[in-house]
């Protein structure tokens, strides 16, 4: 019987073997075998009694775990859910640069996104049902035609093709990307995440199944749209996030969302992304695109510039704000301020040491001058998907935590989704595709882990 294995441990055996590995070590590798390197794999550590003193030690450490694991386990559902409604869903409404729908399929060889997440899908189930092998051949047979009515065939050739890389290619992939740190060596950079599939001679085999479906994703597209296109990509995919994260917002029942406020002639100075207004509490929602680049999530010293240039600089916007509600200036006469305020930073990707980071460089409570102190809270937009749909219970939610942390930063990343609830876009974007019931095929364990 085979066990449990965690997929974050076996991408990096993977990894490890196609990097340093030979064609003459003909040894197969067991179940016994693979148990083995996971056990020596979770006891690797190269933190030194130096390490441990340093300030931002814990942070570094926690960041890299987080970013390790916490991946593996959350729900495909929400992923690709997001990324219709996000990207697909958000362009007719948000002006861009760069990003059309023309563009977005001229990056999957002439594919629509919502195309390339179907045959994404159809590569993810094939693969994880027959040990990671997707075979060309399968699709000729007979019992799949009905399979190519939905999904088409050139479409799946087309996305095997884009997300197999030979072990030459894998390996110059990581190089390019590589930290270049011995000791983050167990946390470097992965060419799975971008290229699920290897092709060792005898046709693609994917390591870890559950890599295939993150490719169609934001995150899965960020570093390709700006190799393409450069910062005016990352722009436009900040933009749509503003929208998406507004639309999320007003799910809230009984809130009233304001957008930003830009004023001063020019327009040169803006507010916060959002306002949201409810009757006891008043939220101010900075959005930020920004990822950790595949150094910071290995805890390397540049994670702290990341977060704080993140973190820090919404926090600035944030404070902007606070500054000029409490001078009563005439352009935010919409918002209230006879009631309590809290600050939300929400980027793209959990940040999940972001709390942690606020509470140890930067104060947690932005000083309201003539209005109460304004707690600040860091949250990604899975968070906000799980807290609206506790709508009109959000407002007494929030006042509770904030009341029970004082001034501490507070934690919304507590908030799980409302036991039978949907969000009611998420389910709404997931419903627009033919796939098979959710249950079975989007939850947080897959194949790779058994």
């Amino acid at each position: 019987m085979m066990q449990r294995m965690p997929p974050w441990g076996l991408a990096a055996a993977a990894r490890e073997s196609i990097l340093y590995g030979n064609e003459h070590r003909t040894k197969p590798v067991d179940n016994n075998a693979l148990l083995s390197l996971m056990s020596k794999f979770q006891r690797v550590t190269d933190f030194d009694d130096a390490d441990v003193k340093e300030k931002d030690f814990f942070v570094r450490m926690m960041t890299s775990i987080t970013h390790e694991q916490f991946p593996y386990q959350e729900s495909m559902y929400e992923e690709i859910a997001r990324s219709h409604a996000w990207m697909v869903e958000g362009l007719p409404h948000v002006e861009t640069k760069v990003i059309t729908e023309h563009s977005l399929a001229a990056m999957f060889d002439g594919m629509p996104l919502r195309e390339a997440i179907g045959a994404a899908f159809f590569l993810q189930v094939g693969a994880q049902r027959n040990g990671g092998i997707y075979m060309k051949e399968w699709l000729d047979q007979p019992h799949f035609s009905e399979v190519l009515e939905v999904y088409p065939k050139s479409n799946i050739e087309k996305m095997a093709s884009r997300l197999t890389a030979t072990p030459e290619e894998f390996r110059a992939a990581f190089e390019k990307n590589s930290v270049g740190s011995a000791k983050a060596a167990r946390f470097d950079y992965n060419p799975l995440v971008a290229t699920p599939f290897i092709d060792l001679g005898d046709g693609p085999v994917a390591p870890v199944t559950r890599l295939i479906w993150r490719t169609v994703t934001p995150g899965g597209l960020y570093y390709a749209g700006w190799a393409k296109h450069g910062k005016d990509f990352a722009d436009d995919l900040g933009g749509l996030l503003e929208h998406y994260i507004g639309r999320q917002l007003k799910l809230i029942e009984g809130a009233e969302v304001l957008p930003e406020i830009v004023f001063n002639k020019g327009g040169e100075q803006k507010s916060v992304d959002w306002f949201v207004i409810l009757p006891n509490l008043v939220i101010l929602v900075e959005v930020k695109l920004r990822r950790l680049g595949p150094a910071a999530r290995a805890g390397d010293a540049v994670l702290m510039k990341s977060l704080s240039e993140t973190l820090g600089g919404a926090k600035k916007q944030l404070t902007r704000t606070v500054g000029h509600l409490s001078d009563g200036h005439s352009a935010f006469a919409a918002i209230p301020t006879d009631r309590p305020m809290l600050g939300l930073v929400v980027t793209a990707e959990p940040f999940y040491t972001g709390t942690t980071y606020l509470l140890d460089h930067e104060v947690p409570i932005i000083p309201g001058g003539a209005l109460p102190d304004v707690p600040v809270a860091a949250v990604s937009a899975r968070d906000i998907e799980s807290l609206v749909t506790h709508g009109a219970d959000v407002e007494p939610m929030l006042l509770a935590e904030m009341a029970k942390n004082g001034g501490r930063a507070v934690n919304v990343r507590n908030f799980d989704r409302k036991a039978g609830v949907e969000n009611m876009i998420l389910s709404d974007a997931w419903d627009v595709y033919p796939w098979p019931e959710r249950e079975g095929i989007t939850g947080s364990e897959d194949a790779d882990s058994r």
